[in-house]
């Protein structure tokens, strides 16, 4: 059987589970739910290949459960971050209507190379990690890595100063 039908069957097996478990974490928000079973149905597809092809029933069940658990979490770790400002510090100085803050920021931020400038701007504009990574070509997650780097240098530097 083609890898692509043995998929399929497992996804309509399991579909209640995913639908629920899915349901549960959106707490009932209809759009919000079907969004995660599409990332939890691409999830699946990309972590097939670690089903062993004679798995049974229930280690079937169990691995899409942890696919499923996985994804959720990570959504739900991802929701987090983008909720959280930049970081408390630079939003202060940000909102700040002291030109000397106003200025240092600017300072600081010109020390960085071109697209480290862009990709904090973006943030500091309100762009979400996922409207970022889409922007610059990059992963959500890699964005947030970068963003996280950015702010540990910008501390360094301001600490420097």
């Amino acid at each position: 059987m083609h890898d692509g039908e043995q998929y399929t069957k497992i996804l309509l097996r399991h579909k209640k589970l995913i639908w629920r478990l899915c349901r549960r974490y959106a707490k009932h928000d209809a759009k919000r739910c079907s969004d995660l079973v599409q990332e939890v149905s691409i999830a699946l597809w990309e972590y097939y290949g670690r089903l062993q092809p004679d798995a049974g029933t229930l280690e079937e069940t169990w691995w899409v459960l942890s696919v499923t658990r996985l994804v959720l979490r990570n959504m739900h770790r991802h929701k987090r971050e983008e909720e959280q400002p930049i970081t408390d510090w630079m939003a202060d100085t940000i909102a700040d209507n002291s030109n000397n803050d106003s200025d240092r920021v600017q300072e600081l931020l010109a020390e960085l190379p071109e697209e480290d400038r862009r990709l904090i701007q973006l943030r500091l504009d309100g762009y979400s990690g996922s409207e970022i990574g889409e922007i610059m070509g990059l992963k959500r997650d890699a964005v947030y890595q970068r963003i996280k780097r950015i702010i540990d240098k910008l501390k360094q530097i301001s600490n420097e100063r």
